[in-house]
Parts: structure tokens; C-alpha cells; sequence
């Protein structure tokens, strides 16, 4: 019977998986494109100041739109039970126009810190402000997607973005600098793909300006502690790029920056998408009083299995991926994938298991470990980066994320039965060992060739055999 239930939760999660796994596999095939363009054409000074731009668009889309977005897809069920979605989408805007004059009048009050201290001119931090708006509406109408299980839009809209950010950043390099001309690019390229959004969508409530102080304390008291949770793990993630533009080491800080955009818009696709896909599942499983145990620990044990080799190929050919993809000056990109790709599926994976904090409002938990993490986070980043300079940014950014997971999953609540860890621990232990057993026959057949063709065709042969490996133990990996 145990047996049974365990199939079917693996049916169900990998169903809404593969909904939406041709729209991922787009996204990363252009963005292994895209960014080894973006660093070629990018001095390492341009690539600097975007990559600060993004840290700075990531910080800012967390404290102002992001909260906003989730708790629409938090609440959705629960105001379209009601039939009040007129009266929730209405705050919804409110809300977020507040927060958006906030991020403007945040421009007056920053510029000339921002300036001085981390090199960004006036001119590139508001269009760094302005971007902000375009990727407000565009996360609004992605949860809206994934709410009306639309999936294949999504994959449309990231195509159609991609192809035309990178025609608008060829068609603006040509009149305005290349650190503007990406941003500009960005910005219509986002915009762009809300207006095929809204018109694909056809939304048709009618706001209103009458505020419900109910639907906003709902929605502050999920949101608020969100905020302060995404504010501390964007430290963890960011904040090394930001000490060394803040020393002016300039090369380095586009080295890390580069490291994790180029780690992260190839992996998180991927990783994120089993949460972005089940999430609605959740609540509804939840909301009905459904058992999450045997589901919950089907989709752990599923995400270690299936992405665990694409972190190994970040670790075992990382000198050859920076070899590969970009010039010469970005050599050391091979000393930081590895800390990148881990910290990317810890992350993600710590995203899957702090669902519960979700579903029994207990976000405020969730922050104060974060705080504490964060606290460390920052020591460690001053102290390393002083002694090993970007490989202290590595180890500052995965010791932080593993003590963060450490914490977190030693917080359990009552009623709520959610994972089974031996499982877990079961499934990683078998597939590091199927990884490194691909691994070694891999190398064994190829370690006397390098040029590009064999970089390729090692990475290619180590997943299948991976997965073929995966096929034939399956039932030590996933029973």
C-alpha cells in the first residue's frame, strides 16, 4: 500500500513537472548562449557595473514586487473560493504601486552612495530602478500562469524575451554605451513580453481604490517576514561581488559576478522548476487536509535524483566549462562554478523543504534563522575575501547556505508529518555515488583529450551514463 502511494506521489510530481519542462530547457540552452555573448562583448569593467546593476535589481525586486507576486499565488485559492478576486487583485495594485513609488524616491536618497561607493553612475542606477517595474508586472502575471496552469505560454514569453533582448542590446550598443544598451534591452524586452502576457491573459476585474484592510493584513503579515528572509539570502548570495567592486577590484568582481550569472541561469531553471511547478499542488493538498509525507518526500527525493549530476558537471568539468564558453581573462569562472552550483541546489532544495513554514504561517521562523545566517554571512565575506579574494567568496556563499540548511531542517512542527529524512539521505547517497562512478568511467575513456569537441561530448556522455545508471538502480535510488 506504502508502495503504491509512493508511485503515485511520483506520478503526480512528475507530471506537473514535465508540463513545464520544455519552456526550461529553452531558457537554459539561450542562456548558455547568452551571457558567454554578454561577457565577450562586455570589458570587464561594463561586465562589473552590470553585474552590480543585477545585484541591485535582484535586492530591490525583493524588498519592492517579488513579496507581491507570491502572495497571489498564495491567496488566490482562498479569495477565488470567496468570489472576491476583484476586491484582492484591487489591493494587490495598490500595494504594489506604493512600493514602486518607494523604489523611486529610494533612487533620490541612494544615488550618490551608490556612486561613490560601488562605481554605478546615476544614469545606470535609475535604469537599474526603472527595469524594476517591467519585472514586477512580468512576476504578477508568471504566478498567474502557474496558477491557471498555463505552461507552454510561459516558455513562449521566455523565448520571445531572450531573442529580443539580445537584437535590442546589438540594435542600443550601437548608440548609447554597452552597460546603458543592456539594461534598455532588458527593460523593453521585459516589457514586451507583459503586454503578450496581459492581451494572452485577458484579465477583465475591475479595480477599484477601495482599500480592504483584512486582504492587506493577510497579505503583509505572509509577505513581511518573506522579505526579510529573501533580504538575507540575497546577502549570502550577493553580497562578495559587492565588497570587491567596493574595493575596486574590478576584474574580480566581474570573474564572481559572471561565475554565478552564468551558474545560476543555467541551473535554477531547472532546479527551481519542481517547486514552481508543485507549489500549487501544495496548497491545494493542504488546504483539503491531504497527507504530505509520502508527496513531500517523493519530490525531495525526485529533485536530488534528477539534478544532482548538472551539479556535478559544474564540479568535475568546471575549468573546462570556463575554457569553453568564454576568453581567457575569465579562466578563474573554473574556480567558483563549483561553490556556485552547490549553493544553487541547496538553495533550491532548502526552498522545497521550507514549505512548511508556508503552510502553517510560521515565515517569522524561517527569518530569524535567516538573520542569524545572514549575520555570519557577512563576517565570513569580510574575513575571506581579505585572505583568499574571490575563492572567499565561494566559501563564505556555501558555508553560509549549509548552515542555513542545517538550521532550517531541524525545525519541525507539530501536525504537520512532512518528511521522511531517511529517505532522503538515501536517494543522495546513492546517486553521489552513481555521479562519481559515471565520473570515473568518463574519465577513464577521455582523460588524454581536451580540445572543445571532447569538453562537450565528456559533459554529454557523463549525464546519459548518469541517468542510465539512475534507470538501472532505480529501485536503490527512489525506493
Amino acid at each position: 500500500m506504502q508502495t503504491l502511494a509512493c508511485m503515485r506521489s511520483y506520478k503526480i510530481v512528475l507530471a506537473s513537472f514535465l508540463s513545464y519542462l520544455p519552456s526550461r530547457i529553452l531558457v537554459i540552452l539561450n542562456s548558455l548562449i547568452i551571457v558567454p555573448i554578454l561577457a565577450y562583448f562586455l570589458t570587464s569593467s561594463e561586465m562589473s557595473i552590470f553585474q552590480i546593476s543585477i545585484g541591485i535589481l535582484n535586492f530591490v525586486c525583493t524588498c519592492s514586487t517579488d513579496w507581491i507576486a507570491k502572495s497571489v499565488l498564495r491567496f488566490y485559492r482562498r479569495y477565488h473560493n470567496e468570489n472576491r478576486l476583484n476586491e484582492f487583485y484591487s489591493n494587490i495594485a495598490m500595494l504594489e504601486f506604493i512600493t514602486i513609488l518607494g523604489v523611486f524616491a529610494s533612487y533620490f536618497i541612494f544615488k550618490d552612495f551608490v556612486s561613490t561607493k560601488f562605481l554605478l553612475s546615476n544614469k545606470i542606477f535609475f535604469l537599474t530602478l526603472v527595469l524594476v517595474i517591467p519585472c514586477g508586472i512580468r512576476q504578477f502575471l508568471y504566478q498567474l500562469l502557474r496558477i491557471l496552469k498555463m505552461p507552454y505560454w510561459y516558455a513562449i514569453s521566455i523565448i520571445v524575451y531572450q531573442l529580443s533582448l539580445l537584437g535590442l542590446f546589438f540594435t542600443f550598443s550601437n548608440l548609447i554605451p554597452k552597460s546603458s544598451a543592456i539594461l534598455v534591452a532588458m527593460t523593453f524586452a521585459v516589457a514586451l513580453i507583459d503586454i503578450i502576457l496581459l492581451y494572452k491573459l485577458n484579465l477583465r476585474y475591475k479595480l477599484s481604490i477601495k482599500f480592504d484592510k483584512n486582504i492587506a493584513k493577510n497579505v503583509l503579515i505572509y509577505a513581511i517576514p518573506l522579505v526579510f528572509t529573501n533580504i538575507c539570502i540575497w546577502l549570502i548570495l550577493h553580497l562578495g561581488k559587492f565588497i570587491l567592486q567596493f574595493n575596486k577590484e574590478i576584474l574580480n568582481t566581474a570573474i564572481v559576478g559572471t561565475a554565478w550569472f552564468f551558474t545560476t541561469n543555467a541551473l535554477t531553471p531547472l532546479f527551481s522548476l519542481l517547486l514552481f511547478a508543485i507549489f500549487p499542488l501544495i496548497i491545494k493538498r493542504f488546504e483539503k487536509k491531504y497527507r504530505l509525507k509520502e508527496f513531500m518526500t517523493s519530490a525531495l527525493r525526485l529533485y536530488i535524483a534528477m539534478f544532482l549530476p548538472f551539479v556535478c558537471v559544474f564540479c568535475f568539468y568546471s575549468f573546462d566549462i570556463a575554457k569553453l564558453a568564454f576568453r581567457q581573462e575569465y579562466y578563474y569562472l573554473g574556480l567558483l562554478f563549483p561553490f556556485c552550483a552547490v549553493t544553487i541546489f541547496v538553495h533550491e532544495f532548502m526552498k522545497l523543504m521550507n514549505m512548511k513554514y508556508h503552510l502553517k504561517n510560521r515565515t517569522y521562523v524561517e527569518t530569524a534563522i535567516s538573520g542569524l545566517v545572514a549575520i555570519v554571512c557577512i563576517v565570513l565575506n569580510f574575513v575571506l575575501i581579505r585572505y583568499f579574494s574571490i575563492l572567499g567568496v565561494g566559501i563564505a556563499m556555501l558555508a553560509s547556505i549549509l548552515l542555513l540548511f542545517t538550521l532550517n531542517s531541524f525545525v519541525n512542527f507539530k501536525h504537520l508529518n512532512f518528511i521522511a529524512p531517511t529517505k532522503v539521505f538515501k536517494t543522495l547517497g546513492t546517486s553521489m555515488l552513481i555521479s562519481i562512478l559515471a565520473f570515473a568511467i568518463v574519465f577513464l575513456f577521455t582523460y588524454k583529450f581536451n580540445n572543445n569537441y571532447v569538453i562537450v561530448a565528456k559533459i554529454i556522455v557523463f549525464c546519459l551514463l548518469y541517468f542510465a545508471l539512475t534507470l538501472k538502480f532505480k529501485k536503490l535510488v527512489l525506493k
